[in-house]
């Protein structure tokens, strides 16, 4: 014989179910957010110099896909709700292209990358800051058969977001790496 204290659970277990109650908690949405990297909007210019733009180097703690805030000189937190929506060394180099094509520096075409000046590109950062700057550094050097033609450093200056908004951190960066592919262009 079963015992009624069993029964009288089974049975409200079952009445539970039935009414839709649920005794794990609801599920929350993901409140995960993607952001890419978009370059300036704009006509080409016509085409006044050939490039053979190589992968964009990245620092390697900028290699993961969280947008990093920089708290300090030597901390930096990781906004593991607001991820890059592609690695952010492609999305560097896709709108770093994107920008270059836009201000006169076409891409070199296929098989053709030994006769154009080849550019490499290396980002040591590339975040926001608590106080809300935006940090963007980089060295770039246009090279031909392994020879430097011509190179630079590029420090991104007063671009802010709001410390809150990644979306304003991503546009800012954006800015950044279009103002990179101005210097690029300009000489």
């Amino acid at each position: 014989m079963i015992p009624r204290a069993f029964l009288l659970v089974a049975l409200l277990a079952v009445a539970a179910a039935g009414a839709g109650c649920s005794l794990l908690p609801a599920p929350r949405p993901d409140p995960t957010r993607f952001f890419l990297l978009a370059a300036e909007a704009g006509a080409a210019a016509p085409a006044r110099g050939v490039v053979a733009l190589r992968p964009v180097e990245l620092a390697a703690y900028l290699r993961q896909p969280a947008l990093v805030v920089r708290r300090g000189g030597h901390e930096v937190t990781f906004r593991e709700a607001a991820r890059w929506g592609e690695p952010l060394e492609q999305g560097v180099t896709r709108v770093l292209g994107e920008n270059l094509r836009r201000l006169g520096l076409a891409p070199a075409p296929r098989g053709g990358e030994a006769d154009a000046a080849g550019l490499v590109v290396r980002v040591f950062s590339a975040e926001g800051t608590a106080a809300g700057g935006v940090e963007f550094r980089a060295t770039w050097e246009l090279t031909r058969r392994g020879a430097a033609l011509v190179g630079g450093e590029f420090r991104a200056a007063g671009l802010t977001w709001d410390g809150r908004d990644e979306a304003g951190l991503a546009a800012g960066l954006s800015a950044a790496v279009a103002g990179l592919a101005a210097e690029i262009a300009g000489r």
